[in-house]
C-alpha cells in the first residue's frame, strides 16, 4: 500500500468546525436559558453548512494521515457528508415536529451535533483506537437522545436498553479489539495488513508489529475469537441478526426525528467505520494472501448473516401494526441488503454498498419525513391512523408511494438502480443464493410497504382535516423526486462511491 502523506492540524477543519459548533450551540442555551430553542437549530444548520462546504472543498485534495490518526481521504469524506446531510435534515426534523417543545431543547441540537462529532472520527480512521472512541462518543449521544423525553415511559424505556445493550456491544468489541492488538503489537489496520509474511515483523524495526498474515499461521483461533467478537460490535451498530433486538423497542420509543438519525446516519456511520475495517484489512492492494483468504472466509460468514437479517427483517415487519417500528424492521432488513456487497471482499461490491447507503438516504429520510408530519396530524404512527388521509394529504402521501416502491427495488428509483449493483456485485462475487435470497426478500418486502398505500388510498376519502406544514411537505416531496430522478441518471452516485474506494485503496 501507498504510505500516506502526513497533513497538519488543517487537515481536520471540518472536524474542528463540527466542534467550535456544538460549543456555540451549547453557550447560547446557557445564554438564552432555554428560551426560542428554534434559533438554536437555525444556528446549529448554519455551521452544518458551513462544515459540508469545508468538505466539499477537501474532496479532490491529496489524501494522507493527520495526527498520526485520522485519515484524510474519499472514503471518509464520503461518510463525513452523509453525516452532515443526514444531521441537517434531522435537525429540520425537530424544528418541524408539531408534537416537540419549542423551547428548552437546546440540548436535543448539541446532543445531534456531538453525535456527529464521533462519527467523523469513527469513519475517518484506520486506528482501532480512535475508531472506538468516535464510537462511544457517538453512543453516548444517542443513548441521551434516545431518553430525551424523560417523562414518557417508552422513551425512558428505550434509552435504558439502549444503554445496556451498547455497553455490552461495546464491552464486546473493546475485548476483541485487545486479543487483535495483543497477536499483532498494533492498533493501525494498515500497519497489520501489510509486510513480509515471512518476516513477521513490519513497519520499524525497531518496534515490534506482527504481520496478521503470521498471527493467523501461529494463532488461528485466537485471531478468530477476536473478529467474531469485533464483528459483533459492528453487528450491533448497523442492527444485523443476531444482535438487531434492541432497534424495533428504541426506534420506537424515540422521538421520531432521532429515530431518523439513528436508521440513516449513525446506521451509515457504522457501515462506514466496517467497510474500513474489513477493506483495508482484507481487500486492499498489497494485503498479504494469507490475510486476504482469511477475509474471504470471513465474507462467507457475513454472507449467512446478511441472508439471516435480511429475512428475519422482512418477516417481522409483516406482522407490525406501527409504520415506525415497520419501518425499524425494514432498516434491519436493508442492512442485510448493504452487506451484500460485502461478501466478497472486491472493489465492485464495495462500490455497490457505499451506492446503497448513498440511495438510502434519500428514500428513508423521505419516508421519517411522511411518518412525521402525519404523527403531527393524527398523533398516532398506525396504519388505522392514515386510512384514507391520501384524499386530504396528496402531495406527501405520493411522495411516501414513490419512497415504499424504492425501499422495495422497482424502477424507476434510485433503489432499484443500488438493488441492481448489489445483485450483480454478489452473483460476480459467486453468492448467487444469497441474490435468490434477497430477490424473494424483495418481494415479501412489496407486501408490507403496499400496505401504506393501501391504507391511503384504498380505505375510502376519511373527514379528518390535514394540517398545512408546506415546510415539511415540500421536503418530503423534493425527496422524492430525488429518489425517482437519481434512478434514471445514477451516473454521479455511482462516480461519488468509485472514487471513494479507489483513494482508500491508495491510502
Amino acid at each position: 500500500m501507498i504510505e500516506a502523506e502526513t497533513l497538519g492540524l488543517g487537515a481536520i477543519a471540518p472536524e474542528l468546525m463540527l466542534v467550535f459548533v456544538s460549543l456555540v450551540v451549547l453557550v447560547m442555551d446557557l445564554v438564552m436559558r432555554g428560551r426560542d430553542s428554534r434559533r438554536l437549530g437555525w444556528a446549529a444548520l448554519v455551521g452544518l453548512a458551513i462544515t459540508g462546504f469545508m468538505l466539499i472543498a477537501r474532496f479532490d485534495q491529496p489524501s494522507g494521515t493527520a495526527l498520526g490518526m485520522v485519515a484524510i481521504d474519499k472514503f471518509g469524506s464520503f461518510f463525513k457528508l452523509f453525516t452532515v446531510a443526514a444531521l441537517a435534515v434531522v435537525i429540520y426534523f425537530v424544528m418541524s415536529d408539531r408534537r416537540e417543545r419549542k423551547h428548552q431543547i437546546g440540548e436535543y441540537y448539541f446532543l445531534l451535533l456531538g453525535a456527529g462529532i464521533g462519527i467523523f472520527f469513527m469513519v475517518g480512521t484506520n486506528n482501532l483506537l480512535l475508531l472506538m472512541l468516535g464510537l462511544e462518543l457517538l453512543s453516548l449521544a444517542s443513548y441521551s437522545l434516545a431518553g430525551f423525553h424523560k417523562g414518557e415511559k417508552r422513551s425512558a424505556e428505550a434509552a435504558m436498553k439502549y444503554v445496556v445493550f451498547g455497553g455490552l456491544s461495546a464491552g464486546v468489541m473493546l475485548y476483541g479489539i485487545s486479543l487483535l492488538y495483543g497477536l499483532t503489537g498494533t492498533l493501525d489496520l494498515a500497519v497489520m495488513a501489510g509486510g513480509e509474511l515471512s518476516a513477521g515483523v513490519v513497519g520499524d524495526p525497531d518496534t515490534f508489529h506482527r504481520s496478521l498474515g503470521v498471527a493467523i499461521q501461529e494463532s488461528p483461533r485466537m485471531v478468530g475469537v477476536a473478529m467474531v467478537l469485533i464483528l459483533a460490535g459492528f453487528a450491533y451498530k448497523i442492527t444485523l441478526a443476531p444482535f438487531h433486538f434492541w432497534a424495533p423497542d428504541v426506534y420506537d420509543g424515540a422521538p421520531t426525528p432521532v429515530t431518523t438519525f439513528l436508521a440513516v446516519a449513525s446506521k451509515a456511520a457504522g457501515f462506514g467505520a466496517l467497510l474500513r475495517f474489513l477493506w483495508v484489512l482484507f481487500g486492499a492492494e498489497g494485503t498479504q494472501a494469507a490475510i486476504h483468504d482469511y477475509g474471504l472466509k470471513i465474507g462467507q460468514l457475513i454472507a449467512v448473516l446478511a441472508a439471516v437479517t435480511m429475512t428475519l427483517g422482512n418477516l417481522a415487519a409483516l406482522r407490525q401494526e406501527s409504520i415506525k417500528r415497520m419501518l425499524a424492521y425494514s432498516s434491519i432488513a436493508h442492512a442485510g441488503y448493504v452487506l451484500m456487497g460485502v461478501v466478497g471482499m472486491t472493489m465492485a461490491g464495495f462500490e455497490a454498498s457505499l451506492f446503497y447507503l448513498a440511495a438510502y438516504y434519500f428514500m428513508n429520510l423521505g419516508a421519517f419525513g411522511f411518518l412525521l408530519y402525519f404523527e403531527g396530524v393524527t398523533g398516532k404512527d398506525t396504519y388505522e391512523s392514515i386510512k384514507g388521509m391520501g384524499y386530504r394529504a396528496p402531495l406527501v402521501s405520493i411522495a411516501m408511494v414513490a419512497f415504499l416502491v424504492s425501499l422495495t427495488g422497482i424502477p424507476p428509483t434510485v433503489g432499484f438502480a443500488g438493488k441492481y449493483m448489489l445483485f450483480a456485485a454478489c452473483i460476480k462475487d459467486g453468492f448467487l443464493w444469497l441474490a435468490v435470497v434477497a430477490g424473494i426478500n424483495s418481494a415479501v418486502s412489496l407486501f408490507y410497504y403496499i400496505k401504506v398505500a393501501r391504507y391511503l388510498f384504498l380505505s375510502g376519502p376519511t373527514e379528518a382535516t390535514a394540517a398545512p406544514q408546506p415546510g415539511l411537505v415540500g421536503f418530503v416531496a423534493v425527496l422524492a423526486v430525488l429518489t425517482v430522478l437519481l434512478g434514471v441518471y445514477f451516473s454521479p452516485l455511482i462516480e461519488f462511491a468509485r472514487e471513494g474506494m479507489q483513494v482508500l485503496t491508495a491510502g
